[in-house]
This record gives structure tokens, C-alpha cells and sequence, in this order.
């Protein structure tokens, strides 16, 4: 059967390996935005990491808790994205074996319903979204050492070997 676990596992790779990157690069990548600044490379991946949370709150049944980081600059910050993360993609994998079943959680406009598998590719579809966003911010700046293609699926795949 196929499934979305492999998609799931490397939007979790994906986000590790982009993230380290990132890390190895200048402090001052974080403020590098494609054209709005409000969406600069560090708003991007808290927000990566906080949509995760959330999303894996909903998937759970967990009540609402903000997303928080305690350290919000430079390689302290993208440490404690990385753990974070790590935290967040465990808890989203034991998602893999439910049911596709229709569930319901609150959002910031009240109630709403979604099958399992809906809320999963959102997920993940939202991260490469959001990954590709940081690559092109930090393109703008001239900053090419992060190219996607080192972060496909099918290299995903091959890091397993």
C-alpha cells in the first residue's frame, strides 16, 4: 500500500539538513527576506517549527499551547529549532498508523473538521513550501551554498543507505 510515511520522514530530514545549513552560514542570513520583510529567514523557520507544533497539537488532541522558544538569535536559536523539531516529527510519526478517519479540532476560527491524511499533506507540503522560501531569500543575498536538489526525496532516500 502506499502511504505517506515516506513524505512525512523526509519533510523531517529535510528540515534538519536546511536548518544545519543555515547554521553554518553568517548570523546575519537570519534577517534576509525574498520581498516582504516581515518574512525574513528566521521568522520562516520559527515558523516552520511552530506550524509543526500546532498541526501536531490538532493531529494529537492536544489543547492549544503557543509555540515558544527560549532562545530567539543565532546558532542558540537554531539548536534549540533543531530540538524542537526532532520533538515535533517524533510525535507527528505515530500519526503514520491511524486511521484516515475525519477528526475535528479547534482552530483560531472555531471548529473544523479534516481527515488525517488532509492535515499530514498539509504538513508537509507547508514545510517545502517554507523551505524553499529560505533558500530563495538567502538566493537574493547571493548566498547559493544551499541548493534543494541535495534535499529531494531521492536523496533523502539514498541518505538511508
Amino acid at each position: 500500500m502506499i502511504g505517506i510515511d515516506l513524505l512525512l520522514k523526509h519533510m523531517a530530514w529535510a528540515n534538519q539538513e536546511i536548518y544545519k545549513e543555515v547554521q553554518k552560514l553568517d548570523d546575519g542570513v537570519l534577517d534576509y527576506y525574498v520581498i516582504d520583510p516581515e518574512w525574513t529567514v528566521k521568522t520562516i523557520m520559527i515558523h516552520i517549527a511552530g506550524a509543526s507544533h500546532l498541526y501536531g497539537q490538532r493531529l494529537n488532541g492536544e489543547p492549544f499551547s503557543r509555540f515558544e522558544l527560549k532562545n530567539t538569535d543565532g546558532t542558540e536559536m537554531i539548536n534549540e529549532l533543531l530540538s524542537e523539531l526532532d520533538r515535533i516529527d517524533q510525535s507527528l510519526m505515530k500519526n503514520l498508523d491511524r486511521e484516515d478517519e475525519e477528526f475535528t479540532y479547534a482552530t483560531s476560527k472555531g471548529e473544523q473538521s479534516s481527515k488525517v491524511s488532509i492535515v499530514l499533506s498539509q504538513l508537509i507540503f507547508h514545510a517545502g513550501e517554507h523551505r524553499a522560501q529560505i533558500v530563495a531569500a538567502l538566493d537574493k543575498h547571493n548566498e547559493r551554498s544551499i541548493n534543494l536538489d541535495k534535499y529531494s526525496v531521492w536523496s533523502y532516500v539514498s541518505s538511508l543507505n
